[in-house]
């Protein structure tokens, strides 16, 4: 009765013990827009370019830097509606800076991933518009959704 006993201890043990393991996301969740930015009179090729780069619905600098003519800058998107505006500063060498908004528009689609991960969101029917015409001369979209960021999903040429 013993050996029963024990072994109907150690098997219960065994099960709770593996039972119990935390699981932890290792998919891709929401992703981001991301944006490269190209030169104008040669459109094949990117361009480097200094940015301070903000919201519409905060204050708070999302960028401020360089980005190099082998980067791309990566923006998030409002999952809770269906449009964001981004104000773009391009800096010169005396730290003016000129600001251009662009208003991204898309629907949001909530897929799930898994357990762990829960939801995401992907983008679908992405377009850009841009305002002031400044620096920026030109942009596009490369693609209709957003579903990850291993590619640029913006291009825009100054």
């Amino acid at each position: 009765m013993k050996k029963l006993i024990f072994s109907l201890f150690i098997i219960t043990s065994f099960i709770a013990f593996n039972s119990c393991q935390d699981e932890f996301c290792l998919d891709s969740t929401t992703p981001n827009l991301v944006i490269e930015f190209y030169n104008n009179t040669e459109r094949d090729n990117l361009k480097e370019i200094d940015l301070i780069v903000w919201a519409n619905t905060t204050k708070d600098t999302i960028f401020n830097g360089t980005i190099s003519d082998t980067g791309s800058l990566e923006l998030p998107l409002d999952t809770q509606n269906n449009s964001v505006v981004y104000h773009l500063s391009r800096q010169d060498d005396l730290g003016n800076g000129s600001v251009e908004d662009i208003t991204i528009n898309y629907t949001t689609e909530d897929q799930y991933v898994s357990k762990s991960c829960g939801f995401k969101s992907i983008f679908n029917n992405v377009t850009i518009s841009t305002t002031n015409a400044d620096w920026l001369l030109d942009s596009e979209t490369t693609t209709e959704s957003i579903t990850n960021e291993t590619e640029a999903h913006v291009k825009i040429y100054h």
